[in-house]
């Protein structure tokens, strides 16, 4: 946009304007309808529509409107932009112009589409490909540690496994950033990003019948659901993933403080810190999700369950994790200042705890 038209804020708020760093990822083809300020007439134009083959001639000229301010997208389009991007989030890294929240549901679209095609083929190449978003995704997080008070609004309810590893590595970083990290020395994610995305990989193998039972398990059918983690073992030994913090969080995030969980009935002190967030991040998108059988609770209620039951989950990590909630969340926030209403959330924790 000119300095003029800045000044005086004649673009209408239905515009968005579109930076160099986004220009550059668009390859041949503009992926959506791209706009200028024609000063002349003081008023948004066409540039060129969405799709347009990108010529020599015509790259150079989006790119002169876009050094200069001038480019702009209309917010109907903003769903293909964001899509677009979703299938380069490393843009996002250095990216200056999209909020917070946006960022973070772009980084939703993104890593679940690549844990998506992961599931579906788990093989080296798709492995390397969630790998590398994950990379981006740590980067991002790590760049400025408040971010991840946005991404708890981009968690999805569904009842859907990958909806499921993209959620619980939202809220396991979030709640591993909130409790483990002090002072300024860079924190490695990678690791633990995998983890928390990979953790119920085992269940890709499992019955679809069993997976979408509408009722409680059977005794056998929990038997048989449990037998995930001896999948996901088999499976990461194929892939041949070998880091162990990734597999304690595959392995053993059914394990329980007090030793009633499973596999092994490992205890506290043989579980690790980052096992202990998993576990965590694992069961409350659990609760807050819909199953066949029931519909999600609320986030606050699911948080409570988990610091009530602090025999079997680290106190801290639950508390951190009612923490990230209430961030950046006027709706939680509101809720947790209504005593009476916590009370009642609280009793209903209690029950659940029984």
């Amino acid at each position: 946009m000119s300095s003029q038209a800045k000044q005086d804020n004649l673009i209408p708020e239905e515009y968005l304007q579109i930076s160099s760093n986004i220009v550059s990822t668009f390859g041949n083809r503009t992926p959506v309808s791209l706009c200028i300020y024609d000063e002349e007439f003081s008023r948004v134009a066409p540039l060129f529509p969405k799709e347009t083959r990108l010529t020599p001639k015509k790259k150079e000229q989006m790119i002169k409107q876009c050094l200069e301010g001038n480019l702009f997208i209309t917010k109907d389009d903003y769903a293909g932009l964001a899509g677009h991007i979703s299938q380069n989030l490393g843009a996002l890294l250095t990216e200056h112009y999209l909020d917070e929240t946006a960022a973070a549901e772009i980084f939703y679209s993104g890593i679940l589409e690549k844990v998506r095609s992961f599931y579906s083929n788990p093989i080296t190449e798709t492995l390397d490909q969630l790998k590398a978003v994950l990379a981006i995704f740590s980067e991002y997080v790590w760049v400025d540690r408040n971010r991840w008070s946005y991404f708890f609004n981009t968690l999805r309810r569904e009842n859907d496994l990958c909806c499921h590893s993209v959620n619980t590595l939202f809220v396991g970083t979030a709640v591993y950033l909130k409790t483990v990290h002090k002072g300024d020395e860079k924190l490695e994610l990678n690791s633990l990003g995998l983890g928390l995305i990979l953790h119920d990989i085992g269940m890709t193998q499992i019955p679809a019948a069993l997976m979408t039972k509408n009722g409680p398990f059977l005794y056998k059918e929990k038997q048989r659901m449990q037998e995930h983690v001896d999948i996901a073992e088999k499976m990461i030994n194929r892939l041949e993933i070998k880091d162990e913090m990734v597999r304690s969080c595959i392995l053993d995030h059914h394990e329980r403080l007090d030793g009633s969980g499973y596999p092994r009935g490992r205890r506290t002190e043989s579980i690790s810190t980052e096992t202990k967030v998993c576990s965590v991040a694992d069961a409350f998108c659990a609760m807050i999700s819909k199953r066949w059988h029931r519909n999600g609770i609320n986030p606050i209620l699911a948080a409570i369950v988990l610091t009530e039951s602090s025999k079997r989950y680290d106190k801290n990590l639950t508390s951190a994790l009612v923490s990230f909630i209430i961030s950046n969340n006027p709706e939680m926030q509101t809720l947790i200042k209504d005593r009476e209403k916590m009370q009642q959330l609280r009793a209903l924790a209690l029950k659940q705890c029984d």
